[in-house]
C-alpha cells in the first residue's frame, strides 16, 4: 500500500485533541476565573448551530428518539462533570471572584467520551444503496443531543454553584 497524499488528515483531529488535552493537563492545579456572567453564551451558540443542523437535516422519528436519548445521557454527564469542578472566592469585597480548577477526573471523562465516540463511529457502515449512512446520520443526531445535553446542564450547574458560593460568601458563612 502506497503513500496517498492527504491520508495523513484524518489523524488531524488526533493531533488537535491530544495537543488540547496536553495543554489541558498542564494547566491541571492552576485556578482561573469563572466568568459566571457569561456562561450562557457557549449554551446558545451551540443550541442555535444544533437547531440549524436539525433544521437542515430533519431527523427521523428514530432519529430525535436518539437525540432525546444523547441529551438524556449528555446531561447526567455534564452535571456530574459540573459537580467535579473545584470552585472557590479569592480575594475580599469588591475584588473577589470565583475561581474554577478542572479535576483530573473531569478530564479523565472526557478522553473516556472521546475514546468511546470514536469506538461507537468505527462500527458505523452506510446503509445500502446510499450516498451517506443510515446509522452515520443516528450517531450524528444522538451526539447533537449529547453535546447539548453536556454543555447546556454543565453551564447551569456551575452557575447555581457560583451563585450559591457567592451568596455564602457576602454573608460571611464561607469555610
Amino acid at each position: 500500500m502506497g503513500f496517498q497524499p492527504g491520508h495523513w488528515l484524518a489523524y488531524l483531529p488526533f493531533a488537535i485533541f491530544a495537543l488540547v488535552m496536553l495543554w489541558r493537563f498542564r494547566s491541571l492545579n492552576r485556578a482561573r476565573p469563572l466568568r459566571v456572567a457569561t456562561l450562557w453564551i457557549f449554551p446558545v451558540v451551540v443550541l442555535g448551530l444544533v437547531s440549524f443542523a436539525l433544521y437542515g437535516m430533519h431527523p427521523t422519528a428514530k432519529g430525535w428518539l436518539l437525540f432525546v436519548g444523547g441529551t438524556g445521557v449528555g446531561a447526567m454527564l455534564g452535571w456530574q462533570r459540573a459537580r467535579m469542578m473545584r470552585l472557590h472566592i479569592e480575594g475580599e469585597g469588591a475584588e473577589a471572584r470565583v475561581m474554577m480548577r478542572q479535576s483530573v477526573a473531569a478530564l479523565v471523562m472526557i478522553l473516556a467520551i472521546f475514546v468511546l465516540r470514536r469506538f461507537l463511529l468505527s462500527g458505523v457502515s452506510p446503509a445500502p444503496g446510499s450516498r451517506t449512512g443510515g446509522d452515520a446520520l443516528l450517531v450524528t443526531d444522538a451526539m447533537l443531543g449529547f453535546a447539548v445535553g453536556v454543555i447546556c446542564v454543565q453551564r447551569v450547574v456551575l452557575w447555581l454553584r457560583a451563585r450559591r458560593l457567592v451568596v455564602q460568601h457576602r454573608s460571611g458563612d464561607c469555610m
